[in-house]
């Protein structure tokens, strides 16, 4: 993000630049939230690769994309959840690499009969074993029972009739990151007693790098509120937060957010969390077994959306997420320990909690003080919802201050003496300035941010040393809350 000539660039703690660019047309308070997923798509899909489209149904998303790629499935995931958001997928190119396979290997016959659930993605295949069922034949029962699922063409993999007791499962995309669309299988036996069935999700690894560069270049002539993508490397999450650090503008109303789903090992997660180090980029983990993560990032992405226009300055805690498939394998969740490393490091978990999937708290990625060290204080994400809504409410009420009737840009003069009274449909420093002033009273009596009266002398307005068409408002930090740290950040600047 460019900020203002003025502003210093040594600033390494996150710093509050609100700058508009009246009359630039409609503001992003106005327009209609838009959401762009960046996923694999298949070959099987009718669009390119490296392409942007959007899509309303997901039957359209597997079209575009290909059944059971991630890129449907993240489409299908915002769409299931979308309140008037727009949604559109970026086809990111698979890799010309290796599927990744799991195989299921059923031994012994059952005495009695019994239930097997098998869990893919965010379903759960329900197989009726019945007695005296031998094991070869209890691998075809589970092999039809999968390929019999109404959701059977989104599955992210497909199964082969089994060989003898083995079934073999393949992952549609040709990738590393497909080797977590096998771990992410589970199965549960608890009612399953006298057949045993072994799942080896190891049995071939995804192989091939991905790359989101070409579809972040493909969208850089439109506005999305919030980038979501999987990735369990920092590569791409890296080239996300370079993407956003180089485009977002708030002055034009593009207040854009990065969120990066993962479901890798928690430490890992960690990593690349603190790796990415971006107020804008929220990275999601999600338990081993409720879905996937770039699902439930699509999710969550389309709720954000909807609940930073509605109450930006509401924490997200313990919020759920509907319509994900919960294991009966609590050995496997996340432990409290786990999910407290997890936030500290900048993380948002998605746990389980009271039998529901649950964002635990939404975070941004970690942060640090101007001296280097990590700020846990300043990561609630909310506290970048209430800046971009300052800046939302600011340019509706600024083109309405100052805009000609007809739409008409007003001009920009410097102060004029004092006592002189500036033209009509003219913008001065001084008038910016009181109106930002203003909307501090406002933003205090709804809770936002705390008692403007030790700081209002800090708000600044300039006509821009560059731009001298334009008027630089900077409103000040520490104002949320009244938290001593800079918690309305929309960059972060080198030192």
């Amino acid at each position: 993000m460019a900020v203002p000539p003025s502003f210093p660039t040594t600033t390494f703690t996150p710093v509050t630049a609100v700058n508009l660019n009246l009359g630039v047309g409609s503001s992003a308070g106005q327009r209609q939230k838009k959401l762009l997923m960046l996923g694999v798509g298949l070959a099987a899909g009718s669009k390119a690769a490296g392409t942007i489209s959007e899509v309303f149904t997901g039957e359209e998303a597997d079209e575009y994309f290909g059944a059971g790629s991630s890129l449907a499935r993240m489409c299908r995931s915002a769409l299931d959840r979308s309140r008037g958001l727009r949604i559109f997928g970026a086809f990111v190119a698979d890799a010309a690499g290796t599927a990744a396979q799991a195989t299921l290997t059923v031994t012994g016959t059952a005495s009695a009969a019994s239930t097997l659930l098998v869990g893919i993605a965010r379903w759960v295949v329900t197989v009726a074993i019945p007695a005296s069922t031998a094991q070869n034949d209890a691998a075809t029962l589970i092999y039809n029972a999968i390929i019999a699922h109404p959701q059977y063409d989104q599955f992210p993999l497909t199964a082969a009739a089994p060989v003898a007791n083995i079934l073999t499962v393949t992952t549609k995309e040709l990738n590393v990151e497909s080797t977590d669309q096998v771990t992410n299988m589970w199965v549960d036996t608890s009612k399953c007693y006298t057949t045993a069935v072994a799942l080896n999700t190891g049995a071939t690894a995804g192989a091939g790098a991905l790359d989101i560069s070409t579809v972040l270049t493909a969208s850089i002539s439109e506005v999305y509120d919030y980038y979501v993508t999987r990735t369990t490397d920092s590569t791409n999450g890296g080239l996300l937060e370079a993407h956003l650090d180089t485009y977002i503008a708030p002055l034009e109303g593009q207040r854009q957010r990065g969120i990066v789903g993962s479901m890798d090992t928690p430490g890992n997660v960690n990593t690349l969390s603190q790796a990415i180090n971006a107020r804008l980029v929220e990275v999601m983990y999600c338990e081993k077994y409720l879905s996937f993560g770039y699902e439930c990032a699509a999710m969550a992405a389309a709720d954000w959306a909807y609940l930073d226009s509605f109450n930006p300055a509401s924490p997200i805690k313990y919020y759920p997420l509907k319509s994900i498939a919960i294991p009966h394998l609590s050995s496997e969740y996340m432990t409290k320990a786990e999910c407290e490393t997890a936030l500290h490091s900048g993380v948002t978990p998605l746990i389980v909690r009271n039998g529901e999937a649950t964002v635990a708290r939404r975070v941004t990625s970690r942060s640090l003080t101007a001296g280097g060290s990590p700020d846990t204080t300043s990561l609630d994400a909310h506290h970048v919802s209430i800046a971009f809504a300052m800046a939302d409410e600011i340019e509706v009420d600024f083109e309405t201050r100052f805009m000609k009737e007809d739409g008409i840009a007003f001009k920009v003069m410097d102060n004029p003496a004092a006592g002189v009274q500036p033209p009509a449909f003219t913008a001065t420093p001084n008038l910016v300035r009181d109106a930002g002033v203003e909307w501090l009273w406002t933003w205090y009596d709804r809770g936002w941010i705390s008692d403007p009266s030790s700081y209002v002398d800090e708000v600044a307005a300039s006509i821009d040393s560059v731009d001298t068409s334009r008027i630089n408002l900077t409103i000040p930090p520490r104002t949320i809350n009244g938290l001593m740290v800079t918690d309305i950040s929309l960059n972060q600047q080198a030192a």
